[in-house]
């Protein structure tokens, strides 16, 4: 059953899975390390609560090309729904989990860093 509750925190899930897509497929290769760790995420998530529907959303969409520009706007949509304290503590999320994917292939990628710092400023 879903609650009221419940809802924001699944979208903001799907977000984050989705986002560390979009940074994975940055550099033009989703690498083996990027996959198992983004995977391992949800995986976690499950152990938590339901999270099947955004395990299927994320099986689905690994072939999606997602825009720096749809990635920012949908995130600025979603922090709307939250107050400055949460928002905050969603950002921090955010980052820390773009981070880590971007560097569990152990490459630092040009494309990588430079649509990382995009996205932050954008962001701020």
């Amino acid at each position: 059953m879903e609650t009221k509750d419940t809802k924001p925190i699944e979208k903001v899930i799907w977000l984050i899975a989705k986002t560390g897509l979009f940074f994975a497929h940055a550099d033009g290769k989703y690498d083996v390390r990027e996959k198992n760790f983004i995977k391992g995420f949800i995986d976690k998530l499950a152990e938590i609560g339901p999270v099947d529907d955004i395990k299927e959303k994320l099986e689905s969409s690994l072939q999606h090309n997602y825009k720096l520009e749809d990635i920012v706007s949908e995130t600025k949509d979603l922090l709307a729904y939250f107050n400055p304290a949460e928002q905050s503590v969603i950002k921090l999320t955010l980052t820390q989990f773009v981070n880590n994917v971007i560097t569990s292939d152990y490459v630092e990628n040009k494309a990588e860093s430079d649509l990382f710092i995009e996205w932050k400023k954008a962001l701020a």
